[in-house]
């Protein structure tokens, strides 16, 4: 039977890779929430200066990112996975309530009584 610590090992094989992917996967988890309140710009340009600075193409503070950008594979791929599911539901959120209120309206164009 499978445990946590083995299952963990065969994804990471090092402590710093599994940390790289759980900043990775807070880092989606903010970008996602702040594309879920409405502020779509500045999530989406957070989302890219993350990437960018992850990768080492945009310099930074070293010191903050060393774990990040000793394994930027697994940040990145954690930070994407984590940050456009967020970003999907909020699309498919938008579509239900789109067509809920759609379904709501009478011939005449006014919302229905309940």
């Amino acid at each position: 039977m499978a445990t946590v610590e083995t299952v963990l090992s065969s994804i990471f094989s090092t402590i710093p890779e599994l940390h790289s992917g759980q900043l990775g996967l807070l880092s989606g988890v903010l970008v996602g929430m702040l594309y879920w309140h409405g502020y779509r710009r500045p999530a989406l340009a957070l989302l890219t200066a993350f990437y960018l600075l992850a990768l080492g193409i945009v310099p930074g503070s070293t010191r903050g990112l060393i774990v990040a950008q000793s394994n930027p594979w697994y940040f990145c791929s954690f930070l994407l996975i984590a940050s456009l599911s967020v970003i999907g539901a909020t699309a498919v959120r938008a579509r239900v309530a789109r067509s809920s209120r759609h379904r709501t309206r009478r011939a005449d164009g006014k919302p229905s009584e309940w």
